[in-house]
């Protein structure tokens, strides 16, 4: 028996492509063995021109590397995130 091949969804909706940039950020938390790359892999299928990844907790809010996105960010640009939690 053959399994069916999995349909994967776009992350972009089909029709105009954005205006601006896509913009990823991946965070893990501190002091966890975690790591970005499943985020980054992810972000980056996505199609993100920029990736701004750091390790901080998410209740802080001096997290310097969102703080560069949000910096960088401009008037039609997108922010990805893997989870809304990692925001």
């Amino acid at each position: 028996m053959t399994a069916k091949p999995v349909r994967k969804r776009p992350f972009v909706k089909a029709g105009k492509p954005p205006i601006g940039l896509l913009l990823g950020y991946a965070r893990v938390s501190k002091g966890d063995e975690q790591n970005n790359v499943l985020q980054t892999k992810a972000l980056k299928a996505a199609g993100c021109r920029r990736l701004f990844e750091e390790t901080a907790s998410g209740g802080r809010w001096d997290r310097p590397e969102l703080h560069r996105m949000l910096d960088h960010l401009r008037e039609g640009d997108t922010v990805v995130v893997w989870k809304l939690d990692r925001l």
